[in-house]
């Protein structure tokens, strides 16, 4: 099967496929394309497959909405736990480089700004849609990013943020109780 045909399968079968035919069906196909399906796909449960497939960990209940966008060279640095709202346009960047810019030639580019690191969305965290997080932070459990925020530190577990750059709005002081 050609590389569109399983693609339009994907993007209009997908409610008759098993996870297991899916999964059968993306070993045809490059990383690049399995993860635009993942942003673009119009149902969760196989978005979440997509992402599964390219590196990412998703935790269980988790909804993640279209046009969720990963930079991390398919590396396994996104770690997302259960439960985790994550709303429409949602960016992050786990990997960043100027690419085939000489811009790499500078030592402060070089040191400081061309990185690899991880980002962990915890459990019941709600990112609101158009945010924006960037390499190495971390999203405290039972966290909200507010709209439009550009996250650029760790977010403590029970806070709301939000800005740019997003800073702590409110705290919740009641625990959770599972």
């Amino acid at each position: 099967m050609k590389r569109a045909e399983i693609v339009q399968r994907m993007m209009f079968d997908y409610d008759s496929m098993s996870e297991v035919e899916i999964r059968e069906l993306c070993v045809n196909l490059p990383k690049k394309i399995i993860r635009w399906l993942g942003a673009h796909h119009p149902d969760n449960r196989t978005r979440k497959i997509f992402f599964r497939l390219t590196n990412i960990t998703i935790g269980e209940g988790t909804v993640i909405n279209q046009n969720f966008i990963v930079s991390d060279g398919y590396a396994p640095l996104l770690v997302i736990g259960k439960r985790v709202a994550i709303s429409p346009n949602v960016t992050v960047i786990c990997e960043s480089n100027p690419n085939n810019s000489q811009l790499q030639q500078f030592e402060h580019v070089r040191d400081n700004l061309i990185c690899a690191k991880n980002i962990l969305i915890d459990d019941d965290s709600w990112i609101g849609s158009n945010v924006v997080m960037l390499p190495g932070i971390t999203i405290g459990k039972c966290s909200i990013v507010g709209a439009g925020s550009v996250v650029t530190k760790d977010v403590l577990p029970r806070t709301i943020v939000a800005g740019v750059p997003a800073v702590k709005i409110r705290e919740f002081k009641r625990k959770i109780k599972y």
